[in-house]
């Protein structure tokens, strides 16, 4: 496979900066597994910023995405496991690789509001820049790690209404918000629902992936700036069209119907859950409210439940076309 074969050719290098690249076997239908040594040393407690153990062997972490060139999977000398990604190439640094030194910086990583995974280390072979950053899964929006209490869901909201109000006063638009662009710190067996994953003390929740973003210059005003927009699938699938957008009003918007999904199915409990998203999915693009502005909203529905109400059971696994599906 092409992808693999990069990847190998690369595989002495990376080792030389103790990083073990799992490995894949043309003749097998599995994924790219991970290395016989160093062990792996994940257990279902981990510090930051390592992902929790949710499974029961290594084949269950393998790596499928085998045909996205740009990722791969490796283990450091830790035994943690981590991704490898291409950030940039060729002698001028691209945008996605200034938009993680933008989030990379000390002053950002200070900020409690920065929900994006820390860059472990830059390395750069040739004109070639890799990132690499702790491998989690993509499950932060997926049905497949259950939410226990309404609590949970609450919490997973304002994380990422706040990660974004982090972004977008950094001036960076991320420009393509889906849940395989959302993580949670946890590794896990896939194809199985995994429970007791959203405790608050343990759980974790990031963006992730910039090759669509822009990091605009940092005097910019969010509320003017207009650029064409990037005809990702979130925004096509809302019925916007190619154009001129405020691309920090586009990311409301995707943030705010992927998270409805995953999260209106509270509206059992939370009746008033429902307004909440239609207010801003529904109105002028014009008046999509800021993340600043969207949280704050969310913030004061949020002081108005009681503890009975985030105590409570969600209603089912996720939200679509106006009915709950369990």
């Amino acid at each position: 496979m092409e992808t693999w074969s990069k990847w190998q050719f690369l595989s002495p290098f990376f080792s030389r900066h103790g990083l073990q690249l799992y490995e894949y076997f043309p003749r097998t239908d599995r994924g790219a597994r991970p290395p016989v040594a160093p062990k792996s040393v994940h257990t279902s407690e981990m510090p930051w910023p390592w992902a929790r153990k949710a499974y029961e062997q290594e084949e269950d972490i393998e790596f499928d995405f085998l045909t996205t060139t740009r990722v791969w999977p490796a283990r450091d000398a830790g035994g943690h496991e981590v991704i490898i990604r291409l950030a940039s190439s060729g002698p001028v640094p691209s945008e996605e690789l200034k938009v993680f030194w933008r989030l990379n910086t000390v002053e950002a990583r200070s900020d409690s509001r920065n929900y994006t995974l820390p860059v472990l280390k830059y390395l750069t072979f040739n004109d070639l820049v890799f990132v690499v950053m702790p491998r989690w899964d993509t499950m932060a929006y997926n049905p497949w790690a259950p939410a226990s209490t309404v609590l949970e869901l609450i919490q997973l909201t304002e994380t990422f209404y706040e990660g974004l109000q982090f972004l977008h006063e950094q001036r960076i638009a991320h420009r393509d918000i889906h849940p395989s662009n959302t993580v949670m710190n946890a590794l896990i067996t896939r194809g199985e629902d995994v429970f007791d994953l959203r405790s608050a003390d343990s759980v974790r929740y990031a963006y992730i992936d910039y090759d669509a973003s822009v990091a605009f210059p940092e005097d910019s005003d969010i509320e003017t700036l207009r650029t064409d927009r990037l005809m990702r699938n979130p925004i096509r699938y809302m019925g916007y069209p190619p154009g001129i957008c405020n691309p920090f009003k586009d990311d409301i918007l995707c943030m705010t119907s992927m998270t409805q999904t995953m999260v209106r199915v509270v509206e059992n409990v939370v009746p008033e859950i429902g307004d909440f998203f239609d207010s801003i999915l529904r109105c002028e693009y014009e008046d999509v409210p800021s993340a600043s502005q969207a949280l704050k909203s969310f913030r004061e529905l949020r002081s108005r439940m009681t503890d009975d109400q985030l105590r409570h059971p969600p209603g089912g696994s996720f939200w679509k076309n106006g009915r709950i599906r369990k």
